[in-house]
């Protein structure tokens, strides 16, 4: 894990190949293949191992503070002490539209997780009475609306050319999130 984390780190998913993880971890090429079937496997569990999902839970911090529960679960969810996390999942994310598997495994292991995340903090809104819960959706979930603002947080250094920061999070959240709910 530690020689796949690494290769992504440097060079992004292209510099990832079995050959190179076996030989910078002093392995043979056979005990990867017995562990992971493709290297897009490999990339996903390096991002677990990285521990880019760790940070993935809801954030409540009591009535009336939906907003700041907002910020604070996608900022601990994109923003980290550890800038080589944040850099580890960017180059994957550059890569997942030219690599199909990759793109299934990032999206099982991470977006989902943060979608789940958001989905959370809302669910505790509409439990506390603050927000009211989607119609013909029992559960009260606002899966277009979350949808809609993590499409913009994971493709927001794409589109500004630089790290997502906490004033980013804050005008996603009252600019897209705030207004769809």
């Amino acid at each position: 894990m530690r020689a796949a984390t690494e290769l992504l780190a440097e060079g992004g998913y292209p510099a990832l190949t079995m050959d190179k993880a076996a030989a910078r971890a002093g392995v043979g090429k056979a005990t990867v293949y017995r562990r992971w079937k493709s290297r897009a496997e490999l990339a996903a569990e390096a991002l677990d191992h990285a521990g880019l999902t760790d940070d993935l839970v809801p954030v409540t911090i009591g009535p009336g503070r939906l907003r700041e529960e907002l910020i604070a679960t996608m900022t601990r969810a994109t923003w980290s002490q550890d800038a080589s996390r944040v850099d580890l999942l960017s180059a994957l994310h550059d890569t997942t539209r030219q690599e199909p598997e990759l793109c299934s495994l990032v999206r099982q292991r991470y977006v989902d997780s943060l979608h789940q995340a958001v989905e959370g903090v809302l669910a505790h809104a509409v439990e506390r009475g603050e927000l009211p819960p989607r119609q013909g959706d029992p559960s009260g979930g606002h899966p277009i609306a979350v949808s809609a603002a993590l499409a913009l947080l994971l493709h927001w250094g794409l589109v500004r050319d630089r790290q997502v920061g906490d004033d980013d999070i804050a005008a996603i959240v009252d600019a897209v999130l705030m207004p769809l709910l």
